[in-house]
Formats: structure tokens, C-alpha cells, sequence
């Protein structure tokens, strides 16, 4: 109601004052998930983005993760993905917020020439959604205030678009992160994955084979035998029914690992 200036405070009669017939004609049966979408869209255009980004890679996650994926990506690309009543909105707050023409024309050849630049409006953004209390910030490392926040943030990307933006953005994340810090983050990055393992190469159908072999044993090692079954069926399902004559030891071990933790 604040931010509609529907509820304003008179500093003249040191009180609250609002417009009753206003109030009472606002429709009131919107979800949370409406609500949250509706102030997430009044974001600037680029916290917005990022927003989606790190929608994606779950209630936690670092801001050096979501920075890299919005290097990576064109913002024409990012525009894209959203929903198409968000890029409209969104663009409208992108010219109230001033961005820059220039920065449609980023492709991934040259998305890092400002580097520093890009680091500080990247650092802009994360501060407005700090500060507008969507997620807590603490150093590193950035926390959803609420899972609805993450459901909102979501829903801002086109649901025909989810799968592969997702594993555009762990295809990004495989290919960027130092080996520390992809190992700490395995989990997300296979399962970002696993959401566009329809529309791979060969190729990349071993890899993520691989990787899904990979997260399951340390799952399994975790005694998370649950979530090691998942991957071990999605490594099984990357291969197909070639696995076997294409890559043996793999889908031997993705078999035998998966025998191992159902008992």
C-alpha cells in the first residue's frame, strides 16, 4: 500500500492517512507469489536479471557465481528469457533507471570488456535487492530472505525457457568456476544441467554423464543416498541405450553405484 502511495504519512498531523475508497477497491485475493512478482518487477531492469540468475541456483547462493553467469550472457539473451509482460515492464524501469543503450549490444566475445564497470553495477544491483529485503547479503555469500522470494524471482523467466536458460547457466558455471569452488558447488551445477540434458551433443551427453557419476558418489559418500539415486539415474539417461556400446565403464559405474545405494 506504501509503495502504491495508497497509505502515506501526514508529518503535518504526525499520522498515517489513506485513501479508504482506494484501499477498498485494491484487489486483495493476490498471493504472496503475485505480490512478491509485482515488487520485483518495479526492480531496475538489470536487478532483475540477476535476480533470475540466482533464482536458479537455489535459496543460497555467491554473488561471484551470479556475476559470472551475467558476464557471460547478452543482456539481449537474458531479455529473452523472461516473460514477455516482464520485458515490457522491465523496460520501462530500465530507461527510469538511466542503463545504458550500449550494454544491448554485449555478446559473449566481448561481455567482459568493462570489466570493472560491470563489477560495479553488478554490486549496484545486489545492494537494491539487499536493500528493497528480498535477500540477505553477507560478504560472499547471499541468502533468499524467503523460499516465495526465489518461487517470485523464477517466475520472472518464460516458462518455455526455464530448462535451457538453467542449463545455460551451468554450462557457464562448469566452464568458469575454479576447480575449488565448482567442487563445492557440484550439486547445483549437475542438476542446472540436467535441466537441458534433452538438447545436447554426444558429447556433452559423456560429460554430463560423468558429472552426474561424479555428484552421485559424493552424495553417496554424504549418506545422501536419496539425492545419489537421482543423479545416478540422470548420468543412465544422459548415456541412453548407447551407453553401454558408446561409454562402458561409465554406465557400468553409474549401474553399480546406483545398485549401491538402494540397499
Amino acid at each position: 500500500l506504501y509503495d502504491e502511495k495508497l497509505l502515506k504519512y501526514n508529518f503535518g498531523v504526525m499520522k498515517w492517512i489513506w485513501d479508504e475508497d482506494a484501499v477498498n477497491s485494491k484487489i486483495v485475493t493476490e498471493n504472496v507469489a503475485t505480490v512478491l512478482v509485482n515488487k520485483i518487477n518495479r526492480l531496475q531492469e538489470e536487478t532483475q536479471r540477476m535476480l533470475m540468475v540466482a533464482s536458479c541456483l537455489g535459496a543460497t547462493f555467491r554473488k561471484s557465481a551470479v556475476m559470472e553467469v551475467m558476464k557471460n550472457i547478452p543482456q539481449v539473451e537474458m531479455r529473452g528469457s523472461m516473460r514477455a509482460s516482464m520485458r515490457s515492464a522491465s523496460g520501462t524501469a530500465a530507461t527510469k533507471g538511466n542503463f545504458s543503450a550500449s550494454l544491448l549490444a554485449l555478446d559473449l566475445s566481448n561481455a567482459c570488456t568493462d570489466q570493472d564497470g560491470s563489477d560495479a553495477s553488478y554490486a549496484s544491483s545486489i545492494e537494491e535487492f539487499e536493500g528493497e529485503g528480498l535477500c540477505e547479503v553477507d560478504n560472499e555469500e547471499c541468502h533468499f530472505m524467503h523460499d516465495q522470494i526465489q518461487s517470485a524471482a523464477f517466475e520472472l523467466i518464460s516458462p518455455d525457457q526455464r530448462d535451457s536458460f538453467r542449463g545455460r547457466i551451468g554450462r557457464i558455471l562448469l566452464q568458469s568456476l575454479p576447480s575449488e569452488e565448482l567442487e563445492a558447488s557440484l550439486f547445483e551445477v549437475v542438476s542446472l544441467l540436467n535441466c537441458a540434458a534433452t538438447n545436447i551433443t554426444d558429447e556433452e551427453c559423456d560429460e554430463l554423464a560423468e558429472l552426474n557419476l561424479k555428484a552421485g558418489v559424493k552424495a553417496s559418500e554424504n549418506a545422501a543416498f536419496d539425492t545419489a539415486k537421482v543423479y545416478f539415474k540422470a548420468g543412465r539417461e544422459a548415456l541412453g541405450s548407447k551407453g553401454w556400446q558408446g561409454n562402458y565403464g561409465t554406465m557400468l559405474d553409474l549401474c553399480s553405484h546406483g545398485a549401491n545405494a538402494c540397499f
